[in-house]
């Protein structure tokens, strides 16, 4: 990175370089990194990119700030307007809060039901501070609303990028990414699908090579097929994938699917 920078005449800024140890907790390097000769100094969690990261890459650093952002926004909101439109009010959690808890989700979206609880209770409270909705449970809030549980938009956007991984569409090389399995023609089902690493820490649990793999594998060929991005889009729209959900709020949510991805 050094030579790279002198070479195109660029000064690196030292006090705004760091480093972190990604490790278990069995191991962690006391090593010493050095940058045009000065040492750097060991940050954890560190932001990279808008995205706080820990060494243990459980993220839960980056979930908590970003719902208590969120939420912090959702109290500005209601007590800065004395508008209670439905359409009004949608309009700013989909503008101006929701993107604060999707941003990158890719890379973050948690597996264990106390951070997928802990991110859609943005929502629930959202919703709820609603007069003509706050009596209703929750599954009808959303409806009125015409929203996804934020879980379902997640799994939707790891489907997106999967596909777009899958069809050269992302620089991301599909064949380091993802080992496949090629059953025998003459099976039920002969159409490659990814293989799930054996035995998974809980690193590897939240990951995106590894946590949606089976909801994809579930998709039919002609989805899986489908030669434009939009069109698999579309198609996720009217693809039952509660089963995959996880979070306690979700046992009754059976009919989310039919409602658009906004």
């Amino acid at each position: 990175m050094c030579l790279w920078a002198a070479e195109w005449q660029l000064s690196i800024n030292i006090r705004k370089c760091s480093a972190i140890t990604v490790h278990s907790s069995l191991s962690v390097s006391n090593r010493s990194y050095f940058i045009n000769g000065e040492v750097l100094q060991y940050v954890d969690p560190v932001t990279d990119l808008g995205v706080l990261i820990d060494g243990r890459l459980s993220y839960k650093n980056h979930i908590n700030s970003i719902v208590s952002k969120a939420l912090n926004r959702i109290g500005i909101l209601f007590r800065g307007f004395l508008c209670r439109d439905l359409y009004f009010l949608r309009k700013a959690f989909v503008t101006y809060i929701r993107p604060v808890i999707e941003y990158c989700s890719v890379v973050w979206s948690p597996c264990f039901k106390k951070y997928i609880d802990l991110i859609e209770k943005v929502q629930k409270r959202f919703s709820k501070r609603i007069p003509c909705l706050r009596a209703l449970p929750y599954k009808e809030r959303l409806s009125h609303l015409n929203l996804q549980p934020l879980e379902l938009r997640r799994l939707h956007f790891d489907l997106i990028f999967y596909y777009n991984i899958l069809n050269d569409n992302s620089p991301i090389k599909k064949d380091d990414f993802f080992k496949f399995h090629f059953p025998p023609v003459s099976s039920r089902r002969p159409t490659p699908f990814i293989q799930k690493p054996r035995l998974a820490s809980k690193q590897l649990l939240s990951s995106f090579r590894y946590r949606s793999v089976d909801c994809w594998n579930s998709l039919t060929p002609e989805t899986k097929n489908l030669t434009s991005i939009l069109a698999f889009k579309k198609s996720l729209k009217n693809i039952d994938l509660t089963s995959f959900l996880y979070g306690s709020s979700f046992s009754s949510l059976s009919d989310f699917y039919i409602s658009p991805l906004v």
